[in-house]
């Protein structure tokens, strides 16, 4: 095996310091995190969630998307990852329902 070099070692630590993106179960009203676990402990998320909802609690489980996971990882800043949702979020409100290409209402036009 290759012994790391000094830029290896720092990109290493740099890469595991990183804050993880996390599954969050959180109240629908308040939008309070009730719960934070990691990607790899999903299944306490849900039962968490299982166990709030039997209390009457309204709650959703929120999990990171891949472009979020993959964004933490190659250590996109959070501001940045802000302005990509926001981007995006604009270019799908701006095709509307019946002029874009990506919405048809005439099923003979479905494209295979």
């Amino acid at each position: 095996m290759y012994p790391l070099t000094k830029s290896g070692i720092d990109y290493y630590h740099r890469t595991m310091e990183k804050e993880k993106p996390k599954i969050q179960v959180r109240d629908i009203e308040s939008q309070q995190v009730l719960f934070e676990c990691d990607l790899h402990e999903s299944e306490r998320a849900w039962q968490f969630a299982a166990e709030m909802e039997e209390l009457g609690l309204d709650i959703e489980v929120v999990n990171p998307t891949l472009g979020e996971t993959l964004s933490h990882s190659l250590g996109v800043s959070k501001e940045d990852l802000e302005a990509y949702k926001q981007s995006m979020e604009e270019e799908i409100e701006s095709h509307d329902d019946s002029g874009s290409c990506c919405f048809t209402t005439n099923s003979d036009k479905i494209i295979q």
